[in-house]
């Protein structure tokens, strides 16, 4: 998942935190196209991740409508390819923010960040499967707040960041559909993961500059950088190039995003780009796609030169981003500033790359 509403982490890691999660850079570059050029739908309210589903021909849109105390369902939209259309809406009896899908098995994984768990969802039915409690609830006060979801299908298994000081990554059993391990020593605030089934490693970004290498087979450390220490980085989201080696990291509180060496630590590029929030690599276009959420700017950036090829201005705020199987569309979420939120409702772009 990207960014989440402040509210969330304001309530879980304190202002400090809250408000190192905040955009404040104008963008740094002129767009050359505006979503006026796509097609875009509104969808509801508090639109967080999205999930490609090409196999039934659906993108998934998951929503926590309300943070109200007695409002606590959630919402699963669920639009047509081609149009952005609504086709169905699944309720959740748990607010929907982060999702990971596995296609083969039609079970959309999707993060409760409040009440810290997971709830599956049938995709061809629209049923509950089941809810995973990770965090302890013992306290209300003190629940560790999910945020990402990365999904290992080869070795089914799904990676889960907790968001608290001392961080934590919750391992889940898919196919046991539990709890089998808690990762520790993940520094402080775990935020953006990435999975490599291939080399059985999981990697961690955190809220102290840190890139960790996790050993999936072991459960152990097998790396562990500071990116550059110099800076206070708040590192929110990962795309990983494994054929490379590069990981690519956003800091919502710094201009630019890393291009880092998976392997060593060292940085091997900084993209020249205003502060950003989600973050999406494409290797069959070799393209990297970036949202500025209050920049309202969606960059695409050649992942060879690292130079921004193009963007995309947009009249709210970009969130969150899925592509399609072929590589030939991107999908974004956006959403509406706090002032007119409740009035107006966020909405997807779809952005037919081929076209750029």
């Amino acid at each position: 998942m990207t960014l989440h509403n402040v509210k969330i982490l304001k309530a879980s890691v304190g202002t400090a935190i809250a408000a190192a999660l905040m955009l404040t850079s104008a963008s740094t570059f002129a767009a050359e196209l505006t979503e006026k050029d796509f097609v875009t739908q509104p969808v509801g309210h508090g639109v967080y991740e999205l999930a490609y589903d090409g196999q039934a021909k659906v993108l998934f849109a998951a929503s926590a409508p309300s943070f109200d105390k007695d409002k606590t369902e959630g919402k699963i939209y669920k639009l047509d390819l081609e149009n952005l259309t609504g086709t169905d809406v699944i309720e959740t009896s748990r607010r929907a923010f982060a999702t990971a899908l596995d296609e083969d098995n039609h079970i959309l994984y999707v993060g409760n960040t409040l009440e810290g768990s997971v709830t599956l969802i049938d995709t061809q039915t629209g049923k509950e499967l089941a809810v995973i409690q990770l965090s302890d609830t013992s306290n209300p006060k003190e629940i560790a707040h999910t945020r990402e979801l990365a999904l290992d299908k080869k070795n089914h298994r799904l990676y889960v960041s907790g968001v608290v000081e001392k961080g934590i990554v919750w391992v889940v059993d898919t196919n046991k559909r539990t709890l089998i391990h808690t990762l520790t020593n993940m520094g402080e605030y775990p935020t953006g993961l990435a999975v490599d089934a291939e080399k059985n490693r999981l990697y961690v970004v955190n809220g102290r500059n840190e890139l960790i290498t996790v050993d999936t087979q072991s459960n152990t450390i097998a790396s562990r950088f500071s990116i550059q220490p110099e800076k206070k980085h708040f590192f929110l989201n990962i795309a990983l190039d494994s054929k490379n080696n590069r990981a690519f990291l956003t800091d919502p509180d710094l201009p630019n995003v890393l291009v880092v060496d998976i392997n060593t630590g060292k940085v091997l590029h900084a993209i020249e780009v205003t502060n950003s929030l989600a973050v999406l690599y494409n290797e069959k276009r070799n393209e990297v796609y970036v949202t500025h959420r209050n920049g309202k700017l969606i960059s695409i950036v050649d992942s060879k030169t690292y130079k921004v090829k193009n963007s995309i201005a947009t009249e709210a705020m970009p969130n969150s981003l899925a592509l399609s199987t072929d590589g030939n569309t991107l999908y974004a979420s956006v959403k509406q500033d706090e002032k007119v939120a409740k009035d107006k409702p966020d909405y997807v772009i779809k952005i037919s790359l081929d076209k750029i």
